[in-house]
């Protein structure tokens, strides 16, 4: 078993004790620093994150089973002003192609994407998933304008932090087929058969900014979404 906390990994393993006729359980601790692979400086990695940002060199890594694995991370930068300065929320970026088999409906969205409303059709569609935990309309509605609208046009690398990672890859995946039913289910179209298949080609992060509004209320910096 491993999880995370601080700078380190703890990894904890079950050792059997036996003595005669009588097992003791005892408890195996080993603690490991947790050091970028490309120039060694410390990480900082929260409690459940699964993903981890070095501000130093701009190194990005899934943690799994205790393991370093590279994974591309960058950030978009503010589009519009807020007080104080922007705190950075993860986000998965997942470039796909959706093929629409077989459709009932007339709604923009497809229409948008394939250039005209031929039932069927595909084109590449970059889906963006909150991996920080939020309630569930919140995530439908970032997922759901920031995908439609694709905003961030050139992301960069940043000395910023970037922590509170809530969902994986697999999560993401399957948020993604949750936001593409959803965003066809409430159109005003009747949407009466809709079957489709996602090709992932790949999965990144973006940090996107928000600032904080009031204590519990935070505006995203590039469409100005409020949650």
């Amino acid at each position: 078993m491993v999880w995370l906390q601080g700078q380190y990994l703890i990894h904890l393993k079950n050792k059997i004790l036996e003595t005669g006729n009588n097992s003791n359980t005892t408890l195996d601790f080993k603690l490991v620093a947790v050091k970028c692979k490309n120039c060694d400086s410390g990480l900082v990695v929260e409690v459940n994150d699964n993903i981890t940002y070095c501000t130093s060199c701009g190194s990005g890594f899934e943690i799994i089973d205790g393991e370093l694995i590279p994974i591309e991370i960058n950030f978009a930068s503010p589009a519009m002003r807020g007080n104080g300065e922007p705190v950075y929320r993860p986000f998965w970026l997942l470039k796909t192609t959706v093929t629409i088999l077989e459709r009932n409906a007339s709604g923009n969205f497809f229409k948008n994407l394939f250039g005209s409303n031929n039932p069927t059709g595909s084109g590449s569609v970059m889906f963006y998933i909150p991996a920080f935990y939020c309630s569930l309309d919140n995530m439908k509605v970032l997922a759901q304008e920031f995908t439609m609208k694709n905003p961030v046009a050139s992301p960069q690398k940043f000395n910023t932090k970037l922590v509170g990672f809530a969902y994986g890859k697999e999560d993401a995946k399957k948020l993604a087929e949750f936001v593409l039913i959803s965003m066809e289910a409430e159109k005003s179209d009747m949407m009466k058969t809709f079957k489709y298949n996602i090709d992932f080609h790949s999965l990144e992060i973006i940090g996107i900014p928000f600032y904080k509004i009031s204590e519990n209320r935070y505006k995203d910096a590039i469409l100005g979404i409020e949650i």
